[in-house]
């Protein structure tokens, strides 16, 4: 039997806000605590923006780090698929060259 997700309330900006998801609700908490974190941040350099701009401000901020470390991500994995061909081309090269073991 399938179990429906139980709402979470999470706070933003002292606004208690009800969700309900698939996400686990401690994770849901971090991330609601991150986006009121960005928000009370723009809130302290731009006290006199609307709520809506800042709300589209920390977006745009968000999505920009996803963006690079999403970039940063696939760098890296293919870093690793390059070094890790490397490393076997070295390991077979290696292994018919060598005499047999004992």
């Amino acid at each position: 039997m399938d179990q429906q997700p139980k709402p979470v309330v999470v706070e933003i900006l002292g606004r208690p806000l009800q969700i309900t998801g698939d996400i686990p609700p401690d994770r849901l908490q971090m991330v609601a605590r991150l986006v009121d974190e960005r928000l009370r941040e723009l809130q302290r350099a731009f006290p006199s923006s609307p709520l809506a701009d800042l709300a589209i401000l920390a977006a745009l901020n968000m999505a920009i780090e996803f963006l690079e470390s999403k970039e940063d991500y696939q760098q890296l994995r293919t870093d690793i698929e390059k070094r890790s061909k490397q490393l076997i081309q070295k390991l077979e090269a290696h292994g018919s060259s060598s005499p047999p073991g004992p």
